[in-house]
């Protein structure tokens, strides 16, 4: 084994990603719905996975040792990365450091960078020779999300029908210089939010009586936004955007007890982007499980859109971020 550190952007669903396949094995965590993404410069993870001189694990996470759950994870999926290299005996005892630039457990897509650059930084510390794919299914495997963040630009996952998960794959649809747009995230809070993403996935797809509907639509919204990408038609994405995010948190908000993600300045916002399209302006918005708003502009009216949004009274912030770049790694010395 060897040392190495990966970088990976977080990613934004723009056709979105909610709830997980019941009929499968749960480790391989395949999603009920497909999505499409964009990969965002500066929000990102970085993370370190070197041998550990005492023959204990150790993880932290911006400087903070890691223990129970989350240190969990991360132990199961060092030894998914372990396993799929094909290296025989135990997976020798790791060190793992992680630092995020982007708030943790937030609606930011924190596990989705956390989990693409654990991968991507365990598979080169044991020296595993698998291609983007590989890594991309394995990045899944401990978060739906970090599928995507394996890659740059706007990226798809397919939802896949084989029990073993082997055609839900991620896959570049255009890279980051395809499409000079920006995403704006509006920040209308801190801290980390009450319900995790997975326990409200669950509860949702067994208590909201419009899960079904939600999983159902999903797939023509994801065609329609994959060639409205291509086609660089931020007019004709947008509605699919906001109509995929609606059609999500309705599913949520009808779940039992209620899942509400939102706070009052997230619908404030919500209103200053409609007010803004009304306006002139090109804007169309998504939500993810979480009180923040991204907003969707043209590069060139990027700036006005983000010093609207900082008028709305409890924003806390307003970050304007390009098309980020794929995963990236470097051995250490």
């Amino acid at each position: 084994m060897r040392s190495a550190r990966a970088t990976a952007c977080s990613n934004i669903a723009l056709v979105k990603y909610w709830g997980k396949r019941a009929d499968t094995d749960p480790d391989l965590n395949l999603p009920d719905v497909g999505s499409l993404s964009l990969t965002l410069a500066d929000l990102a993870t970085v993370t370190t996975v070197r041998p550990a001189v005492d023959g204990r694990d150790h993880f932290e996470l911006d400087g903070v040792p890691l223990d129970g759950r989350p240190a969990r994870r991360i132990a199961e999926h060092l030894d998914r990365v372990w396993a799929a290299a094909g290296l025989r005996g135990s997976r020798p005892a790791c060190v793992v450091e992680s630092e995020n630039h982007l708030p943790t457990a937030a609606g930011l897509a924190s596990s989705a960078s956390g989990f693409a650059a654990l991968t991507c930084a365990a598979a080169a510390a044991f020296e595993a020779d698998l291609d983007d794919a590989a890594l991309s299914a394995l990045a899944r495997r401990g978060s739906g999300s970090a599928a995507r963040s394996i890659f740059g630009g706007f990226v798809r996952l397919d939802r896949g029908v084989r029990p073993d998960g082997s055609d839900c794959v991620a896959r570049p649809v255009a890279g980051p210089d395809h499409w000079d747009v920006r995403l704006l995230v509006v920040r209308t809070t801190t801290g980390p939010k009450k319900v995790g993403s997975t326990e409200g996935m669950e509860r949702c797809r067994t208590t909201s009586p419009y899960y079904r509907a939600w999983v159902e639509t999903s797939e023509a919204d994801l065609d329609a936004a994959t060639e409205a990408v291509l086609d660089r038609d931020i007019d004709r994405l947008g509605p699919i955007m906001e109509h995929s995010c609606f059609k999500m948190h309705a599913a949520m908000m009808a779940s039992r007890p209620p899942l509400l993600y939102w706070k009052g300045t997230t619908v404030d916002a919500i209103h200053e982007v409609w007010a803004l399209r009304e306006a002139g302006c090109p804007a169309y918005l998504t939500i993810d499980a979480g009180p923040h708003v991204k907003v969707l502009v043209p590069a060139n009216r990027a700036d006005e859109a983000a010093g609207r949004l900082r008028t709305v009274p409890g924003v806390e912030a307003v970050t304007i971020h390009a098309p980020g770049p794929a995963a990236r790694v470097e051995v250490l010395p």
